[in-house]
């Protein structure tokens, strides 16, 4: 299972683009796509404190992403599908580290970090459903965290 979980987090540190699932309290869902950052299974991504994203977020902490390479052949796809907890970083040295590496990741965010208005969001995880069809045609492993 080690392997599993450590090839999530390769997959997860190769990519850049995430399709974050949020919902409100009355199960409204809502998708985002969002430019993130991985710390092993962790993701953290920057966004303003009143975009739909964070008051979903603040109402129901309950979220789902996905991320998957694009192919034209249904036997070369890979992705993942992770359930977990968002909450918003209150801690100024995570803040500040997540902050770094978004902006070594992405350049163009290097404002976010003078923005009054930007709040960094933690995904912890909680399951993952990882799927290799380059490996087997139908393949998917759960991985619990």
């Amino acid at each position: 299972m080690e392997d599993i979980k450590e090839e999530i987090v390769n997959y997860l540190s190769k990519k850049k683009f995430i399709t974050l699932a949020t919902s409100t309290l009355n199960g409204k869902p809502l998708a985002h796509t969002i430019a993130y950052i991985n710390k092993g299974p962790t993701l953290y991504f920057s966004t303003g404190n009143q975009s739909r994203k964070v008051k979903n977020i603040q109402e129901n902490p309950n979220v789902a992403y996905s991320v998957y390479d694009e192919t034209e052949y249904l036997d070369d796809i890979r992705f993942i599908q992770m359930e977990g907890i968002a909450t918003l970083v209150s801690d100024k040295e995570e803040s500040k580290e997540a902050l770094k590496m978004l902006n070594q990741k992405f350049p163009s965010t290097s404002n976010l970090s003078s923005d009054p208005d930007s709040v960094i969001i933690k995904i912890t995880p909680k399951i993952c459903y990882f799927s290799d069809y380059i490996r087997r045609f139908g393949q998917r492993d759960k991985v619990e965290f």
